[in-house]
């Protein structure tokens, strides 16, 4: 991630036609929906680690009945428009945003019972520092909910394919640092992680890219390329198809993450 804002008014407006109201990544609340699955979250103190502009914060409170949510991300203005799209939704008092800068996590020891966080990770440099602050921010028996998109350290093909994807996204000026599955796994025990679940997500992950790339060039989806121009819409157009194509030879994985803090 960047302190620099990365997302004009323009491309906001075509990431949420595309991926929905309230969402700036991929699969959107549909995804939410998976992650939390068989999870119970009424009553609880949330943390939504890079909120975006709310839309899984409002979800978590809203819909699956969290006590509160604290949401950070270092883009005061999407912060600004979280805050905004809270007050809307009668959930200001019930959910809060945060502008940060990088580093540690403005929330003080065990504050959360859960850190939720959906492909943000591989924005971040140093996971293994982000992981052991994770975990000091979680209460005891806490728990880390992430989605993330890893490097699948293929060969061949699959190896082509997820280089071709992360030179398209340097257009964009976005900031990554994929790493391996083993680099999770490694880091998330080293912060003192138990029960660690992954789950593989890559191939429901490739199907949301390739219904997004049909949406945006059926007729139904003309008004994203009205909103973006032609040159901007072609660019995303070729994004997610080299997002699908990526994920379909697991060059790019894309995993759901629940792990404990003891």
């Amino acid at each position: 991630m960047s302190v620099q804002s990365q997302y004009s008014d323009r491309v906001i407006a075509g990431m949420q036609m595309v991926y929905g109201k309230g969402f700036l990544s991929p699969g959107a609340a549909p995804e939410v929906t998976e992650i939390l699955e068989g999870i119970d979250i009424t009553g609880l103190d949330v943390l939504d680690l890079g909120c975006g502009i709310g839309g899984a914060a409002l979800m978590l409170a809203g819909e699956f009945g969290a006590k509160h949510v604290t949401g950070v991300d270092i883009e005061a203005d999407s912060v600004k428009r979280a805050t905004a799209a809270a007050e809307e939704a009668g959930l200001g008092g019930r959910v809060r945003f945060v502008h940060t800068a990088p580093g540690p996590l403005p929330v003080p020891d065990g504050a959360v019972d859960i850190v939720f966080t959906k492909d943000v990770i591989c924005h971040v440099a140093d996971k293994p520092a982000l992981f052991a602050d994770v975990f000091r921010v979680l209460k005891p028996g806490g728990r880390f909910l992430c989605a993330d998109f890893l490097d699948g350290e293929a060969d061949g093909e699959a190896a082509v394919l997820f280089v071709a994807w992360v030179d398209m996204l340097k257009t964009f000026g976005l900031s990554f640092h994929y790493e391996g599955r083993p680099a999770y796994e490694a880091a998330l025990a080293d912060a003192g992680f138990v029960d660690v679940a992954i789950r593989d997500h890559t191939a429901n992950s490739a199907g949301v890219a390739r219904r997004e790339h049909a949406f945006a060039t059926s007729d139904d989806g003309r008004h994203v390329r009205e909103v973006l121009g032609e040159d901007y819409f072609d660019v995303r157009i070729r994004l997610s198809s080299l997002r699908a194509e990526a994920l379909e030879a697991r060059g790019v994985l894309h995993l759901h993450i629940d792990a404990r803090r003891p």
